[in-house]
């Protein structure tokens, strides 16, 4: 399996020896690396490597998730065929591994959501971190705070909502309004904002699985991407 990728890092210090050694240690073999510095201070690191034995692509999501101090925002895999083995493909994460990443990381879970949207194409992101954001919304509710007596949305988003979505983000609720201050999903994402859909899904999921709420509808009316990367969002 060979991939390539590209991370930024959260300083300056961060810098190239740092990806590739991890990288190294998991059994990976570079094919090429490139580092430049980023408009934020960090830097910009660009890898192609392959597998080698019986790498998975589960596998490839833990070993990535693990290098620390950097955000992926670019993984394209090429495809394994006879007839073409130079052909790059774009190969969408398998959602129940990226679902099983993210339940063994949980709340370090950036990495791991920006990684699966990075997977797929543009036509497919929105409604794939829609679903993957509900599951993971509504799990969180089952594991945290179903043993407790249901509470009403304003309740809920206040004493539950807030608190959970405080795991990613920074958060400023008022009534029915949530305000994700550097928003992490949408962190690396230029103008598109594609990752805020997860967060859309992650709110529906989580107040939908609670009793007392049922079906709400989530909507983002700002976002920060490639900006301030403070996103709002209306739930009614």
């Amino acid at each position: 399996m060979k991939f390539s990728c590209t991370f930024e890092t959260s300083s300056e210090r961060i810098r190239l020896v740092n990806v590739i050694s991890p990288l190294l240690k998991a059994g990976y073999k570079l094919i090429s690396q490139r580092q430049e510095p980023s408009e934020n201070g960090g830097n910009i690191i660009h890898v192609v490597a392959s597998s080698q034995g019986d790498k998975t692509q589960a596998d490839l999501i833990d070993d990535i998730s693990g290098i620390e101090g950097c955000t992926l925002f670019n993984l394209e895999i090429e495809e394994d065929t006879v007839s073409s083995p130079s052909a790059p493909v774009k190969k969408a994460l398998d959602e129940k591994s990226v679902l099983a990443a993210i339940g063994a990381q949980y709340p370090d879970i950036t990495g791991v959501v920006r990684q699966y949207e990075a997977s797929m194409t543009s036509d497919n992101q929105a409604t794939a971190l829609h679903e993957l954001g509900r599951k993971v919304g509504g799990g969180i509710y089952q594991r945290d705070y179903a043993l407790g007596s249901p509470l009403k949305m304003s309740t809920a988003i206040s004493r539950e909502l807030v608190p959970a979505l405080k795991a990613f983000s920074r958060v400023k609720a008022k009534g029915n309004s949530i305000t994700l201050v550097k928003c992490p999903f949408c962190q690396s994402s230029g103008t598109t904002h594609s990752g805020c859909h997860f967060v859309v899904g992650y709110i529906e999921g989580f107040l939908t699985s609670n009793p007392a709420v049922g079906r709400v509808s989530v909507e983002e009316t700002s976002c920060g991407a490639g900006s301030t990367n403070v996103c709002e969002f209306i739930i009614w």
